[in-house]
Order: structure tokens, then sequence, then C-alpha cells
């Protein structure tokens, strides 16, 4: 029942975001540091997609319950505990006669993006978390 309470499918979810902007943090950091590396390619994070296409399917499915063996199954979705989020390389066009594609105010402005959304996810479960403590106290 505590399993249950404490991993639900908000919480999960909060906390592999919070792991995305984590990585998209050092990953910007290191398009920063590498601002005038001649021919170096900056890199993103890809997460939010992939948590869309998520919880857009299991939107669709239904869970099915089963009792005999000759019930039909329901196709499962992956969970969000199967997504990751995946480092890409930007290959696009250099505005730079050197073939680096970082732009500083780019990353910056991402870099206080992150920020804002890293911060926003953590009070988003320090929000679950006094809402359990609040039943736990009052239940």
């Amino acid at each position: 029942m505590l399993d249950k309470l404490l991993n639900s499918g908000s919480e999960q979810l909060l906390v592999k975001a919070m792991d995305a902007a984590s990585l998209r943090n050092e990953v910007i950091a290191n398009n920063i540091a590498n601002v005038e590396t001649p021919g170096f390619k900056k890199s993103e994070v890809i997460f939010s997609e992939k948590i869309k296409k998520v919880l857009q399917n299991e939107k669709i499915h239904v869970k099915l319950n089963i009792t005999d063996k000759r019930h039909i199954t329901s196709s499962k979705s992956p969970g969000i505990n199967t997504i990751q989020p995946e480092i890409s390389q930007c290959n696009s066009t250099s505005y730079r006669n050197d073939g680096n594609n970082v732009d500083i105010d780019v990353e910056m402005a991402e870099l206080a993006k992150n920020k804002i959304y890293y911060d926003a996810m953590g009070q988003s479960i320090s929000n679950e978390i006094k809402l359990l403590r609040l039943a736990i106290e009052r239940g």
C-alpha cells in the first residue's frame, strides 16, 4: 500500500522529468563550454516528445481484467519507467566559419528555461509529499 502511494504514476513522471532536466543542464553546460571550439556541434536532450507519446498511448489503452486464460489481453504501451532521456547531436548548419553551431545567447536562454523547469518539478514533488503527509496526519 505504501509503495503504491510513494511510487504513483505522477511521482514517477516528476522524478523522470527532474532527471531529464539535470541531464539537459549538463548538456547545455557542455555546449557553453565548447562555444569557441572549432567544429563543435551542440547537443540537446530529447525527453518531452517521448513522454507525450507514452501519455497519449496510455489514454487510448484500456486495462482489461483477465480472470480466465481465454480472455483477450490488451497491448500495453511502454510505461513511464521505460522512457529515458536521449542526447542528440544537432548537425545543423553553422553560421560561423569555424563550423561551430553553438549560439551562446540561445544556450544561456535554454539554461535559464531549464532551471525554471527543474525548480517547478522540484516544487511539484514537494507538493505531492505535502499532500501525502496531510492525508496521513488527518486520515
